[in-house]
């Protein structure tokens, strides 16, 4: 088992280096240096003779008041070859030509606080121990530098005041590749274009010479000077072929108040001393996963770990995808928020490397996603990279697909008249069903309309996301609506000669849909929904539009049975159901379940008018005590689901236990003609159903003209 060692874990990271801070100023107060000491990081630096343009630097940011003290840090030092190098690539002559914000991001950029080897860098531990296996995954470490607070404003004009959190520098080694299996080289220099790994980095910079000791921490000189990176939002902003995605994105903006980052501030957060929290927000953003966001360093809570890598499409990529995938849109902002996000979250990764964009369609396992037909990454795919300091930013010049569109779906994905249907399919998880392969389906299509028709609709807002019904404030439940959407789905292609009034169709979750001359219902809305135009896909079934969406049963057997206030049909047979003991009830004597019927299984419910049952009762012909009402009562449900179609006939086993052998079961004889459903008992009475099919989450209950009975 690998320990993985993390120094400052999540949220607590931060106040730490706030506390450290604070704590700078008073070394001299707790310290006293030993003469025979060796000298601080720039004594050492200064005796070098190298490193005057660091050194430089350091006093203009007045940082040379801290490193020349003592204290716990680590220095990546460039020497002046380095800066001769940085000035002309940036075209400075001197360090006096850096903006003092810009400078004061380099030096802190070098520093990182506690002192750390090279093999504290690369797997965490001061002591080396061969019993324990190392681990190099932590390969980030959170820098001195914090980005300026800036002021920001949402959609509606509220101002927040956003904490940028501090910029962690990668440190990349043999080691830690090898322990991720990825190729060093190939990671390397595909982030650092021109770059060749030497072994030992720092963001762009190889490790010249590591582990140069200092009264104060350690130093490692490297060959480059570092800029502190852009995250993914400030590549973004900066970037204008990305703008299409980076507005879509940005509608999802949203600020997080952090009591954290706001009470490690100077005074506990009262910086100016008025008695109010001077509050700090976090800009984050609703589509990436918890924990992640385009302008969060400490990516999932664990910045020294993670990275957040982003495939970023381009204008035309994107316009290309409403041309070629979509339908009745005239922009691309014209699509429903949860479609478009849905969309979008599928170019969002946490902790690819790019030696695996070309095999990213087989390796992809984002959860807030599906399946992509093709979202390998090739170098032509490529606009344009950079290592952003959250992690890798990879604009492409091509969208990714989710399979969905290539399912049985595929006639009506990305059609506006089926956005809310579409919706659904991947709401409710139905897409990770159609996109099986080697499995037929069969697809009822209703449009917006024709959800609306039936009293629902999909949308977000107050409630959230998800279909509501008569509640405006609460979508239905999530089993309801799952329910609802896996009636549309049939397992199989379905003909015309399907379609014959009186005949059932199984649904994907064994529900039945019913047809009849006005077309096909569920057992939650009996009002016909007709059939309209027809689209096989090849290889994966056929598509049939209707004008109403179907809606699935809510209720199971026992839950209509229970009901007598909305079913008085049944309301004898409640009754009897209730005082034999049939019914469970619960600790506050409600009714909970029947006991003859399991979770999960199909039955069918034949239950006699409620005069035939009196009747019964006042000839003595359905017995008295308890017990053996109960047998009674068992003696009128069949394992399995049973129709007047003509389809299933014959000898079925009932649910009542046969008292002598205790398991084996008395049985009934179906008599199944289409519209003629007849029960034959083991008298040799036959009872007629009167009123058939009423279709419940569990099975379906007939209305039968008298009770069986049995020897």
């Amino acid at each position: 088992m690998k320990i993985r060692w993390v120094h400052i874990i999540g949220l607590l990271l931060l106040p730490i280096i706030f506390v450290f801070e604070s704590c700078e100023k008073k070394f001299d107060e707790y310290y006293q240096v030993p003469d025979d000491l060796i000298g601080t990081v720039l004594d050492v630096l200064e005796e070098d003779g190298n490193y005057t343009q660091f050194i430089k630097a350091v006093e203009l940011v007045e940082y040379d008041d801290v490193l020349g003290k003592t204290g716990n840090f680590t220095v990546f030092v460039p020497d002046d070859a380095a800066f001769t190098e940085f000035f002309s690539e940036y075209g400075y002559t001197s360090l006096e030509d850096i903006p003092d914000e810009e400078l004061e991001g380099i030096v802190y950029y070098h520093i990182i606080f506690w002192a750390y080897s090279k093999f504290m860098l690369l797997y965490g531990l001061g002591v080396q121990d061969v019993t324990i296996e190392y681990s190099t995954l932590n390969f980030k470490k959170p820098t001195r530098y914090v980005p300026p607070t800036t002021l920001e404003y949402d959609t509606i004009g509220r101002k927040y005041n956003v904490y940028h959190e501090p910029k962690f520098i990668p440190v990349y080694s043999d080691e830690m590749f090898s322990e991720l299996e990825e190729d060093a080289s190939v990671n390397y220099s595909f982030l650092y274009p021109g770059s060749v790994f030497g072994g030992f980095h720092v963001d762009r910079a190889e490790v010249v010479e590591y582990d140069v000791p200092a009264q104060n921490g350690w130093i490692h000189k490297i060959d480059k000077v570092l800029i502190p990176p852009d995250n993914h939002d400030q590549i973004l902003e900066k970037r204008e072929e990305f703008s299409i995605y980076r507005e879509l994105l940005e509608k999802n903006t949203f600020y997080q108040y952090s009591s954290s980052y706001t009470t490690a501030q100077d005074n506990e957060g009262d910086v100016d001393e008025d008695g109010e929290l001077d509050s700090l927000f976090l800009k984050m953003n609703s589509i990436f996963p918890f924990g992640a966001s385009l302008d969060i360093e400490n990516v999932l809570y664990d910045g020294q770990q993670n990275i957040l890598t982003l495939f970023a499409p381009t204008n035309q990529a994107l316009q290309d995808f409403m041309a070629e995938r979509t339908t009745g849109y005239n922009t691309i902002n014209q699509i429903g928020e949860f479609w478009i996000n849905w969309y979008l979250a599928h170019y969002i990764g946490v902790n690819y490397w790019p030696s695996g964009f070309n095999n990213l369609t087989e390796d992809w396992t984002w959860d807030l996603t599906s399946s992509l037909v093709d979202c390998n990454i090739t170098e032509s795919d490529i606009h344009y990279i950079e290592v952003a300091s959250n992690g890798p930013f990879c604009g492409i010049n091509k969208y990714f697909l989710p399979k969905i569109f290539e399912s049985i779906a595929q006639p009506i994905f990305g059609n506006s008249e089926y956005e809310w249907f579409c919706n659904m399919l991947v709401f409710y998880l139905a897409d990770r069903l159609l996109n099986e392969e080697n499995l037929e389906f069969t697809l009822f299509a209703p449009t917006n309309t024709a959800i609306q028709k039936a009293g629902y609709i999909f949308r977000g807002g107050l409630g959230g996301y998800g279909l509501y019904g008569p509640d405006p404030f609460y979508p239905i439940s999530r089993k309801e609506a799952t329910d609802i959407v896996n009636s549309h789905i049939i397992f199989g292609e379905l003909s015309g000669s399907d379609f014959e009034e009186g005949t059932f169709i199984e649904t994907s979750q064994s529900t039945f849909l019913a047809v009849d001359n006005d077309g096909i219902y569920a057992g939650g809305d009996v009002t016909p929904s007709k059939i309209g135009d027809s689209e096989i896909v090849s290889g994966k079934g056929i598509v049939y539009e209707i004008d109403r969406m179907l809606v699935a049963p809510n209720t199971s057997i026992f839950e209509v049975i229970t009901d007598p206030a909305n079913f008085p049909q049944y309301q004898k047979f409640y009754q009897l159901c209730y005082t034999s003991g049939l019914i469970v009830l619960d600790s506050e004597n409600r009714p909970q379940s029947l006991d003859n019927v399991s979770v999960g299984t199909s039955y069918s419910c034949f239950i006699p008018t409620n005069e035939a049952l009196e009747a019964g009762i006042a000839n003595g012909s359905i017995p008295a005590e308890s017990d053996s009402i109960q047998q009674f009562l068992q003696y009128h449900f069949v394992e399995g689901v049973i129709f007047p179609d003509g389809e299933k006939s014959g000898i079925f086993n009932t649910t009542r236990i046969d008292e002598e052998s205790g398991y084996l079961f008395n049985t009934i004889e179906i008599l199944n003609q289409k519209y003629d459903l007849r029960i034959k008992d083991n008298l040799g009475n036959i009872r007629s159903v009167v009123t058939p099919n009423h279709i419940v989450e569990d099975g379906v209950i007939h209305q039968i003209d008298s009770y069986l009975l049995f020897k």
